[in-house]
């Protein structure tokens, strides 16, 4: 059974009535409509009429609301209030479209996050949203509009006895497009007063401190004392492990062993002047950072502002590095879906 039609004023009446009731004039509520005054007074006589109520007093220079009126009028204002902030919830929606990114902790925390609110303020209709994740991001189905990881591409080749990155960084390679913000060159890094407990022997790092590992780069310190034909001494103390690399900086700093990590992290670290380099030796991984996105979000207008403007902070942060380390690797391919796979 339909429902019974709602007794309703008249719609088109409520404007001309609430501009009259705010400015207590027919004549200024005219000015703002841009109607006649002629107008405001017809469109308030038929609510009137509709409603079977007075709702200004007319006087011969004024008008005032009567009681009923006061009461109408705040209810008229109310529901004009909550209909133009629901068209502008709309309206924004039209507009700004929300930008999905994946990226691997700390970099965002370190790197990403501190400088987020610049790309904001210059693309106010971009929306970021920020997904935390080391797992291999799924481009193809659109779990994200951009990724950003770190490990290797198909196709670049690397030196023998750089670090391993055990880390897969997409789901699959189709029609992604990969650009390298940051090498990955490890340092180790320890509070200052126990940077006498790794120290050089002929030539060859000799480290006492317990190490501090990071459960998702597991290789990062066997594969770094193994390239610099270091040693770690046995017994020495328990090793650590941490789930990401903040936590492995934090552990350093205070005073619980020797951590060993990418140095764009360290260079990030907001309590990095607590933490000194023992050893001179750094080493570049078997991989880079990249930014990566699907092809089919190439053209995406907010994909391009933030691609550029994530690229540049990146090249930013590179010269910013004092490495001294040659990547003595070949260029990256711009186009993943080129190379033989």
């Amino acid at each position: 059974m339909p429902m019974p039609k709602r007794p309703l004023p008249p719609l088109n009446t409520l404007r001309g009535f609430d501009a009259a009731a705010r400015h207590l004039s027919f004549t200024l509520a005219a000015d703002e409509l841009h109607l006649t005054q002629g107008a405001i007074s017809r469109q308030v006589r038929d609510l009137e009429l509709a409603l079977d109520c007075q709702l200004f007093r007319r006087m011969t220079r004024r008008i005032e609301l009567t009681p009923e009126g006061e009461d109408f009028a705040r209810t008229v204002r109310d529901c004009l209030g909550e209909l133009e902030r629901s068209a502008q919830r709309i309206g924004r929606s039209r507009t700004m479209r929300t930008l999905t990114i994946s990226i691997l902790p700390t970099i965002a925390s370190l790197w990403l996050m501190p400088r987020l609110h610049l790309f904001t303020q210059a693309n106010p209709g971009v929306e970021v949203r920020i997904i935390s994740s080391i797992e291999p991001s799924n481009l193809l189905a659109h779990e994200a509009d951009i990724a950003i990881r770190v490990g290797r591409i198909p196709g670049r080749r690397y030196e023998r006895g750089q670090p391993r990155i055990d880390l897969d960084m997409v789901t699959s390679w189709d029609g992604v497009q990969a650009d390298e913000l940051f090498p990955d060159i490890l340092r180790p890094a320890c509070a200052p007063e126990l940077a006498g407990e790794a120290v050089l022997e002929d030539g060859r790092p000799l480290v006492r401190l317990p190490l501090i590992h990071t459960s998702s780069r597991r290789h990062a310190w066997p594969d770094w004392l193994k390239a610099t034909g270091g040693q770690a001494m046995a017994g020495t103390g328990a090793e650590l492990e941490f789930g990401h690399f903040f936590m492995s900086l934090d552990a350093a700093r205070q005073g619980r062993g020797i951590a060993i990590v990418p140095d764009i992290l360290l260079a990030q670290y907001d309590r990095r002047a607590e933490l000194v380099m023992p050893l001179p030796s750094e080493l570049r991984s078997a991989g880079e950072y990249y930014l990566l996105i699907h092809e089919s979000r190439l053209d995406d207008p907010r994909t391009q502002a933030f691609r550029g403007w994530i690229l540049a902070e990146a090249r930013k942060a590179r010269d910013g590095l004092t490495s001294s380390v040659d990547p003595g690797v070949s260029p990256i391919p711009s186009q993943l879906s080129d190379l033989q796979r």
